[in-house]
């Protein structure tokens, strides 16, 4: 099983060693804290928001190295100024912190799934706050209860023995294993959960039915999300935090 330890705390803005014209009205005090995507260019990096915004990064705390083509990011950022002079980017940023999201397949339970993986994928409490489409990707928000240093497991499921609705959506279930961590406090995350394998030949959209089990034992969210393909360009999804979210560890 994959492992990402993830800690979702980002670095605040930094003093700039360089002047900065603030015409656009923009202010070096400010700072964004959004999700995105990494794109390598031949010398450099540049960020795709999931909002559809692209960020070059005139001043960057990150180091490119540290960074993959195609990486899923939570990106703190400060605007430095609007791009007009380049087509290709909409702003001028320096990036204060970056973390990776948690990415993963879709884990699917067949009549061969034992109880013992079964069990390993949990059935702990995990409420879904938003979700939101990047592509192939269905990204999840979610809130769970916990403490520091433990690991949790989260995975998007598709189950055959409980494959789809009576209306025919094809059922998505977040869980949960929260390694027996006591409830210290509420935490939340974002995992990017890569859907293509929905996809069907002729087709270019399918229906889906995202839930979780709440800390009574009962469904949540329980919502139609309608995955669009092929040629057909999904619209970008403007999703911006306006805090920064709690540490966690989540594999």
């Amino acid at each position: 099983m994959k492992s990402l330890k993830i800690t979702m705390l980002l670095a605040l803005v930094g003093l700039l060693t360089f002047s900065c014209s603030d015409d656009d009205g923009y202010s070096l005090g400010d700072f964004w804290v959004t999700t995105g995507t990494v794109f390598e260019t031949d010398d450099y990096f540049y960020i795709e928001t999931d909002g559809g915004d692209m960020l070059w990064p005139s001043a960057s705390n990150v180091s490119p190295g540290s960074l993959d083509d195609g990486m899923r990011v939570l990106v703190n950022y400060t605007i430095l100024g609007d791009a007009g002079d380049n087509p290709s980017y909409d702003y001028y940023v320096k990036i204060n912190g970056v973390s990776e999201l948690l990415t993963k397949p879709i884990f699917n339970f067949d009549e061969t799934t034992s109880e013992e993986v079964r069990d390993s994928i949990g059935n702990d409490a995990v409420t879904i706050t938003d979700t939101w489409f990047t592509n192939d990707y269905l990204n999840v928000q979610f809130e769970y209860g916990g403490g520091p240093g433990f690991i949790h497991y989260i995975n998007l499921v598709k189950d055959t023995e409980d494959l789809e609705t009576e209306n025919g959506e094809i059922i998505l279930e977040l869980k949960h294993n929260k390694n027996n961590d006591p409830y210290n406090y509420l935490q939340w995350g974002i995992a990017s959960f890569d859907i293509s394998e929905l996809q069907e030949s002729g087709q270019t959209s399918v229906d889906i039915f995202v839930r979780s089990l709440n800390k009574e034992g009962n469904y949540q969210y329980n919502k139609v999300l309608t995955y669009e393909y092929g040629d057909v360009e999904i619209e970008p999804y403007a999703k911006t935090f306006s805090e920064e979210p709690a540490g966690m560890i989540i594999e």
